[in-house]
């Protein structure tokens, strides 16, 4: 093999990336959405996830003091971002 070839081998390896989802073409954009999308998709079910578990824990006070706090976060930080 000689150097160009090998030149050429590690950019073609360098616009792939590879995780536990698969492999991507980094020069596709819709691809890239596509795997993106995914991951976030994945992501975002793992979260709520573990926002039940973690709801399931709680006793009935704990459940009312974080209802109560949400209450007021949404109030003071997302009513306010929204104005």
């Amino acid at each position: 093999m000689s150097e160009i070839d090998g030149k050429d081998e590690k950019c073609i390896k360098g616009k792939v990336f590879e995780d536990s989802f698969g492999t991507i073409d980094l020069g596709n954009k819709e691809a890239k959405e596509e795997h993106f999308g995914e991951i976030a998709q994945y992501e975002e079910a793992r979260v709520k996830e573990a926002q039940r578990k973690f709801h399931a824990r709680m006793t009935q006070y704990e459940r009312e003091e974080a209802t109560r706090w949400i209450g007021y976060y949404r109030y003071m930080v997302v009513d306010a971002d929204e104005k």
